[in-house]
């Protein structure tokens, strides 16, 4: 006889009778009554597998799962600002949603909103895009197939968490709860309104931020969505440019990391400053960099940082591409807003260093993003969701399918 949740939840076609004895359905009830059977499981199928050992789904095209997007926002009392207040992280949490949030009303960014109401009549006027998503906001997380592996994405210097919503947000619908925080004083935000940080004020700050939300993620309150989705067992750390140092800053202090995929990294070396060298991470990495960089050169930053790491590594190297092709921030015209705002960058030409990898010869973003998708979510999937088949995604022959010459590719697994 069928007991607990399944016998509670049984539907009876009409016209027939329960074959449970009475006595049995009152010892049921009064079973559930006592211990709580709870509602019927959740029952959320997916239009195809997942990736897992034994599925490896084409990581440049949209996962199985539609995508829900939160903002959360912690207040870190264990550090304080110069004016004594605790330093706050907003984070953007995309995750797995419920099938029924597919074609939902997608969540959408605009960097008008990180100005100043003074700002923003002062380029009311200007033709800014807005980043569409997919993500629809504060979808119910799909729990059946979870709790899922938690990637850490950490924006670059002067950006923002939703920089690279592209990779975010696709990464996401494979079964990944994916968190962005904003780096406080190191944002976009604080660019555009004089605030910005130096770099070495958020050097050792942003991989103390990664953990920090890790441990958040890790510790949801009662009663919150987010609660247990995450498996803190499967945790990798992203990042592009400032954010790849932080990946890997980070992969020597919290061990329990398990993949990073730093994007146009700086030097190694520079990353790892304060640590005894030559550092063993002992975990895959993924470099995703471009030959054509010219905000990091190839030459000083991303050669020596490959040389530095010790397989399994691998290398996604996009020759004509720059430093921003890894980005969502080309879609915007800030090099107008700057010049609008009069905004005095030391040492930065903003309209110069957004030329780098925004137009040609880079590849378009049609070209490069699903290309940059598909080897990062590929290494994912087999890193953490121990996907057989993914690694032979990982070639040569299969990134040449993006466009011949486009990408050169290695692997030392």
């Amino acid at each position: 006889m069928a007991t607990g949740p399944q016998a509670a939840s049984r539907q009876l076609r009409p016209g027939l009778t329960d074959p449970t004895p009475v006595s049995g359905r009152l010892v049921l009830l009064l079973a559930c009554s006592l211990l709580g059977c709870g509602p019927p499981a959740e029952v959320d199928p997916l239009p195809f597998p997942p990736a897992g050992p034994d599925a490896a789904p084409d990581p440049s095209a949209p996962g199985p799962f539609p995508v829900g997007v939160r903002t959360l926002r912690i207040e870190d009392s264990g550090r304080r600002k110069p004016d004594g207040t605790p330093r706050v992280l907003v984070i953007e949490v995309w995750y797995p949603a419920l099938q029924a949030s597919r074609g939902g009303p997608g969540e959408t960014y605009d960097v008008k909103s990180l100005l100043t109401d003074e700002q923003r009549a002062r380029v009311a006027d200007a033709q800014v895009p807005v980043l569409e998503t997919a993500a629809v906001r504060d979808a119910p997380p799909s729990r059946v197939h979870g709790p899922y592996p938690l990637v850490v994405f950490s924006h670059g210097q002067a950006a923002v968490r939703w920089q690279s919503t592209y990779f975010t947000v696709l990464l996401a619908s494979h079964g990944y709860v994916v968190a962005a925080p904003d780096h406080e004083g190191n944002t976009l935000a604080d660019a555009l309104r004089g605030t910005l940080s130096t770099p070495t004020a958020s050097f050792d700050a942003r991989p103390t931020d990664v953990t920090v939300v890790v441990n958040r993620l890790a510790r949801m309150p009662e009663g919150d969505p987010l609660r247990q989705l995450v498996d803190i067992d499967r945790l990798a750390v992203a990042g592009h440019s400032f954010g790849a140092v932080t990946a890997l800053r980070v992969a020597v202090t919290d061990k329990r990391v398990k993949a990073i995929v730093p994007q146009a990294p700086a030097n190694a070396e520079l990353a790892w400053l304060g640590y005894t060298l030559p550092v063993q991470l002992g975990i895959p990495v993924m470099v995703q960099a471009a030959h054509k960089d010219r905000t990091l050169p190839w030459d000083e930053h991303t050669s020596p940082t490959w040389a530095a790491l010790a397989p399994p590594r691998h290398l996604l190297d996009i020759v004509e591409g720059g430093h921003f092709t890894f980005t969502d921030l080309c879609a915007f015209d800030l090099a107008s807003l700057a010049a609008k705002l009069e905004l005095d960058l030391p040492g930065v030409d903003v309209a110069k260093v957004l030329g780098d990898g925004c137009g040609p010869p880079a590849p378009p973003p049609g070209v490069a993003q699903p290309l940059i998708n598909h080897f990062a979510v590929g290494f994912l999937n087999a890193a953490l969701r121990g996907s057989q088949g993914s690694p032979s995604l990982l070639s040569q022959e299969v990134a040449d399918r993006f466009g011949p010459g486009v990408a050169t590719v290695l692997s030392e697994p």
